[in-house]
């Protein structure tokens, strides 16, 4: 074998230095011509700068020739730069040639001459701005011309030089490629003369080492042949394992064909571990010298599955008394070595699965002797494996064992199954444990021992006890909140109560001045407005926990647009709004629902959008929805629009919020709680409707809300028995009533407003003097406080059953909070009120508790009885209606009406004078509306058209006649009405 490896390495090594040669001369070319290159570029480079600095100082020079022939008084813009340019230029050049001594030594030489050049130019246009003619004279002089010469000549040197070094460098690099190539051809020569030589000695070789592994492949097929007839696979394979010779019986175990695998590695059947582990055993056995080694290991088959296989490897020595080869017998014992790892297997996962379980476990034989106890149980126990196995009841001593040995005997003498929850303390901690004990039986179901598992459902039970405490928790904070609500509304309702009942008062006796009685309407509505912010909060709060239920009573639907309306109207025309409402004709006039509910909502829509419209105009239109299916449902949706401040996209889910505005600046400026359309939106929600919204940013806004209701054809009794109770005088003469009141205000409130219908009323200031005065006089009626000191409404109302009296008793109190009513019912009383109260509400409670019957109202004529009979032209109307036919109210009011038209009639002037439509057409909207009280339904009429021409812009030149027509008009009846409010 040597005599082939060495002359083959000499060649080899003799190729290789040639190569390496052959390379250096290459590389070194290669360098020498990229540096010639790069040279070649740089020279071609500063000739085109040194070309640059030519055209540069020609164009500088004619540029000044240029100007004083001309005689231009400067020169280009472009030109002030070109000194500065060649400088740079130069710069350059200097830069490039530094190491360079002639190149350097012409460029110094001529930086000199273009700066005395440049010098002379600057002589020449210092000349030429006060001697233009002496100037002519120095561009032409030779002085100039010799200057122009000389860098000529400087720069044309330094051009020549460096040409002939590109000449000179060319020249050199092509040498050196001639003697590259002559190199090349005589080494090219060497080596195939060499090759020639080698090749004939190594095929003499090569003829010998034939011959030779012809006798080995005799004696191989004569030891395989013996192989094939086993079932074992014999191999033999290179000292570094590569396959020699496989026996056919490989296809059976590995699945692949025995001359497939000649040549290839046996790490080729091998995972990287067991390849790791065979290497390391092969080299063992060679370093020690071992004749036989046996080795039990898996292959991996052509399929991809894993086999075990034992193999047997014998060292085979050559001539030379070194390992040649190894010899090896592998035989498939897979089924074996599968059978007892599936039994190993199942041991070790049921172990794993005992050990590791969330529960506790144990097993006990007949005797008691413990056989396993499984992780969980040693943890929760506190002890150790080897310190219970194998050792019964008697040999322990832990605390927790006489506890369980007593339970565990009961199985094992009644063989029946036994359940108990227990609290274990580990490491300072509670355990929940539900431990089961069952009996294990034999074949022939005799009992041979005890199994106990004991389950953890600790988080469960601490999720029950978290559980009932959050519910207790949250019940102490409804509890709470329930209190506190009914206290703020005690607090807050009792004098409110009063407030408002004594202002009442004030107005119902018209003994005020027109500004006393200005100052009292302020005040209730500033009251009324703070007990409309209690009631928001009060809803949302019921809302919230679920406790706000929804009547389902008969209602008129124009009654409570109306309602909702009306006030809403004058409000947006004292800020000079228009307002326009419309009703579809197919709405039904009555239907069973929450009609106070859907006044609150559409109060709630409209009042924002006033308060959010600075100028413009509100519609609200009510409709029936079409397409329902269900016959007995009347859907109603209702579209309020405003020219507002608008809303924009991203804040329409945020204004629906409670305590929600879209800026924090509007709550300063247009105030308000926030809960507003927080509350709409889940009233109309618990009714089944919905509500949207449609606006951008400052382009108004439109709500829309749909919600179901009832169809109704019956009477609406309670309207007509408050209609009926209006127009009665004295509703309650002759009747003896006692109120038990503790607020002093709302002592007098109940108390003047009783008397001022008719009922003799008796005060007193807690439960017993109530029940005192009950001992001595009797009554129709009683008013009951509910929050006293001393005994309560409540209880001094069961002292009153409990003593036989059964009177009729009205609660009265400043709670609003569900369930109140209930409350009140139970304990003995017959009605419920809260404060504070409308009187026609106290009036009709006390009157159905009596069984009071009510007279038939009397017909409009009849309460309009003053209208002067002499003229019809006057309709008051629309002012009985609006002040619910109180003739002191009604003489008020067209008093006012008097005072303030004349002054409107003059503004309106003005503004047509002035064509001023925009601002007449708000004040007609108002006049028209004034008009129409003051009973000129006529003149009214003409306001509208003025309304809307103003409006439009249209027909404008005739809206100063219709002005004086409608002046004409008032002037003409203003003696009517002064008569009329005479007759009130």
């Amino acid at each position: 074998m040597k005599k082939i490896v060495n002359p083959v390495m000499a060649l080899i090594l003799a190729v290789l230095m040639v190569l390496i040669g052959f390379v250096y001369y290459a590389w070194d070319m290669q360098r020498r011509c990229k540096s010639t290159a790069q040279w070649m570029v740089q020279t071609n480079q500063q000739i085109d700068m040194v070309r640059s600095i030519i055209n540069l100082e020609g164009s500088y020079t004619n540029s000044i020739r240029d100007m004083l022939l001309t005689d231009k008084v400067a020169l280009p813009p472009a030109a002030y730069t070109i000194p500065d340019s060649i400088r740079h230029i130069l710069s350059s050049l200097r830069t490039i040639t530094q190491n360079d001594t002639p190149s350097s030594r012409i460029l110094t030489d001529l930086h000199t001459l273009l700066e005395e050049k440049f010098n002379y130019n600057r002589q020449i246009l210092n000349t030429a701005a006060q001697q233009p003619a002496l100037a002519k004279q120095l561009i032409t002089t030779p002085k100039n011309t010799d200057f122009r010469k000389s860098i000529l000549e400087h720069l044309n040197t330094y051009i020549h030089i460096n040409r002939d070094k590109l000449v000179t460098q060319v020249e050199n690099n092509n040498e050196y490629t001639r003697l590259l190539f002559r190199n090349t051809i005589f080494i090219s020569l060497f080596m195939l003369i060499l090759l020639l030589g080698e090749s004939r000695y190594i095929y003499r070789l090569f003829l010998k080492l034939k011959i030779h592994t012809n006798r080995l492949l005799k004696r191989e097929q004569s030891f395989m042949r013996l192989a094939e007839e086993t079932e074992l696979i014999v191999f033999r394979a290179t000292i570094d394992g590569h396959f020699i010779s496989v026996s056919k019986r490989a296809a059976q175990i590995t699945g692949y064909n025995n001359t497939a695998l000649i040549g290839k590695h046996y790490s080729f059947f091998l995972d990287d571990e067991t390849h790791q582990q065979l290497e390391a055993l092969y080299v063992n056995q060679m370093q020690t010298g071992d004749d036989y080694t046996f080795q039990e290991f898996e292959i991996i088959t052509k399929s991809g599955n894993r086999k075990w296989v034992e193999q047997l490897a014998a060292l085979i020595y050559g001539p030379d008394g070194r390992v040649q080869e190894f010899q090896c017998i592998v035989r498939d014992i897979d089924k074996r070595k599968r059978d007892a790892g599936q039994t190993e297997y199942l041991q070790k996962r049921l172990d794993a699965i005992i050990d590791y379980m969330p529960s506790m476990m144990f097993i006990k034989d007949a005797p008691g002797k413990y056989l396993l106890v499984n992780n969980r149980f040693t943890d929760v126990m506190g002890i150790n494996k080897k310190d219970i196995i194998g050792k019964t009841d008697e040999e322990l001593s832990y605390d927790w064992v006489p506890r369980y040995a007593k339970l565990d005997e009961q199985v094992m003498t009644t063989g029946n199954r036994v359940k108990l929850e227990d609290e274990i303390i580990v490491g300072g901690k509670d355990y929940h444990f539900l431990i089961t004990k069952f009996p294990l039986r034999n074949t022939e179901e005799e009992i041979i021992g005890i199994c106990g598992i004991g389950q953890d459902f600790t988080e469960k039970a601490n999720y029950i006890k978290a559980m009932e405490e959050a519910s207790k928790a949250a019940q102490e904070a409804i509890n709470a909140q329930e209190m506190f609500l009914a206290n703020m509304s005690h607090e807050i309702r009792t004098p409110m109560n009063g407030i408002l009942g004594m202002t009442n008062l004030l107005i119902q006796q018209n003994q005020l001045s027109p500004a006393q009685l200005e100052y009292t309407n302020a005040i209730k509505a500033s009251a009324n407005h703070l007990l409309v912010i209690i009631n928001e909060i009060l809803d949302f709060s019921k809302i919230k926990a679920g406790k706000l239920h929804l009547q389902h009573e008969p209602f008129d639907v124009y009654e409570v647009i109306d309602k909702a309306l009306f006030p809403l109207r004058l409000q947006a025309q004292q800020k000079g709004l228009s307002f326009f409402d419309e009703i579809d004709n197919a709405v039904p006039t009555t239907l069973l629902g929450d009609g106070i509910r859907l006044n609150q909502v559409l109060t709630n829509l409209v009042e924002n959008a006033i308060k959010f419209t600075p100028g413009g105009k509100i519609t609200v239109k009510a409709s029936l929805v079409k397409g329902n299916e269900d016959p007995d449902v009347a859907r109603l949706g209702f579209e309020i629009t405003d020219t507002g401040i608008g809303i924009a996209p991203e804040q329409h889910d945020l204004i629906f919020k409670s305590f929600s505005q879209t800026h924090t600046d509007n709550t300063r400026k247009y105030g308000g709680t926030g809960l507003g359309l927080a509350i709409s939106k889940e009233l109309i929600e618990l009714q089944d409707g919905v509500i949207q919204v449609t606006s951008n940013l400052n382009e108004g806004a439109t709500f829309y809300f749909e919600v179901p209701f009832t169809r109704h054809s019956g009477n609406l009794t309670e309207k007509i028995e408050k209609d009926q109770l209006f127009h009665i005088a004295k509703p309650l003469q002759g009747k003896n009533i006692l109120v038990v009141e503790d607020n002093e205000i709302n002592q007098q409130v109940v108390f003047f407003t009783l008397q001022d219908a008719g009922a003799r009323t008796d005060v007193v200031s807690n439960g017993r003097s109530a029940l005192e005065m009950l001992h001595h006089k009797v009554y129709d009626c009683i008013i009951m406080d509910i929050q006293m000191p001393g005994i309560d409404g409540y209880q001094t109302t069961r002292a009153i059953r409990e003593e036989g009296i059964q009177t009729c008793i009205i609660a009265m109190t400043a709670s609003a909070l569900k369930g109140e009513r209930e409350r009140c019912l139970n304990a003995g009383m017959n009605d419920y009120i809260s404060k504070p109260f409308e009187r026609t509400d106290l009036l009709l409670k006390i009157l159905k508790g009596l069984e009071e019957q009510l007279p038939e109202p009397p017909s409009l004529i009849q309460t309009i009885h003053h209208m002067p009979d002499n003229d019809t032209s006057l309709n008051f109307t629309a002012v009985y209606n609006m002040m619910s036919g109180e003739s002191e109210h009604i003489k008020m009011l067209l008093e006012e009406l008097l005072s303030s038209i004349p002054k409107k009639f003059s503004e309106m002037n003005q503004l047509v004078i002035e064509k001023n439509w925009q601002p007449l057409y708000m004040l007609a909207h108002q006049m028209k509306f004034n008009l129409n009280l003051a009973g000129l339904s006529h003149a009214s009429d003409i306001a509208w058209e003025i309304e809307r021409d103003a409006r439009l812009e249209e027909n404008v030149d005739t809206i100063a006649s219709r002005l004086d027509e409608l002046t004409k008009i008032y002037y003409s009846k203003v003696h009517l009405i002064r008569e009329h409010i005479d007759q009130c």
